[in-house]
């Protein structure tokens, strides 16, 4: 039998390629932030990024990731800290 390998997902912020357990999946509805539902679009930020998201360093590049990926400026930085406080 092949063997399988673990998919590889990018993280929006670092560009990094990382298996699915090093990241969460988030997506943007009716412009807020949210963790992914199962349906519609969505994306990925790593580890090492919510950490520098909780701990507010380099938060001029994690916001320019998700103003990319939600198409509205917002305070999606506030938001993100909510979902990661609440998965952990």
């Amino acid at each position: 039998m092949a063997k399988l390998e673990k998919p590889i997902r990018t993280c929006v912020v670092c560009r990094n390629k990382l298996t699915k357990e090093n990241l969460i999946r988030l997506q943007c509805k009716d412009y807020k932030l949210i963790s992914f539902d199962g349906i519609g679009r969505s994306f990925y930020i790593c580890n090492e990024c919510q950490e520098k998201a909780l701990t507010d360093m380099e938060t001029k590049k994690i916001e320019k990731a998700l103003f990319r990926q939600c198409k509205k400026k917002d305070e999606y930085l506030v938001q993100l800290k909510e979902i990661i406080t609440h998965v952990r």
